[in-house]
């Protein structure tokens, strides 16, 4: 079932309680608390559990579906919008959605003239390396496999690394969720 991650972070944090606390005061573990606010999955036992804790309908926890067709925009201006996180870690549905929309607006801008190419190639490096770097990372892998990108070929590696689905966080790791 998809919970609602950030609100229910703020009802934690509202209540000034940590992962751990939030989940003695459950019944729950703290890997579900910590899978809850990372991924927003859980079960039904979790949702009616953390429904009763913050006297909250249960309703009122469970994620709101937004249409399929604003996603990958969201997901853009998201990318764009963390530029500087170089930090956490990005799904791989939401890096190759980014990827895949960056390369065709990079097309566009080719058909329109060279020059425009160039400038939105400029402005489009950060957030792409930014990107690369927390999807490497919650493959497993370091942000620097990205230099290979220098290299004839290097792209090759580099992409079959950032298809690898993810890799179990670190729990001192945050996710770009939890950062951002």
């Amino acid at each position: 079932m998809k919970l609602d991650a950030k609100r229910i972070r703020q009802l934690r944090s509202d209540r000034q309680w940590t992962q751990e606390q939030l989940a003695e005061v459950c019944g729950l573990n703290l890997r579900t608390i910590q899978r809850v606010e990372r991924q927003g999955q859980g079960s039904g036992e979790t949702l009616r559990a953390l429904a009763s804790v913050f006297e909250v309908p249960a309703e009122s926890l469970i994620a709101t579906t937004d249409s399929d067709a604003s996603m990958p925009l969201r997901i853009l201006a998201r990318g764009f919008e963390r530029y500087h996180d170089f930090e956490g870690r990005d799904p791989r549905s939401d890096y190759w959605w980014f990827f895949g929309l960056l390369i065709l607006g990079l097309a566009i801008c080719q058909l329109i003239h060279p020059v425009v190419l160039a400038l939105a190639s400029l402005i489009t490096l950060l957030p792409l390396l930014a990107a690369g770097s927390r999807r490497l990372r919650d493959a497993g892998h370091s942000p620097w496999w990205q230099l290979f990108f220098l290299v004839p070929f290097g792209f090759v590696p580099v992409l079959i690394l950032m298809a690898l689905p993810s890799a179990a966080a670190p729990e001192t790791e945050q996710t770009s969720e939890q950062a951002g």
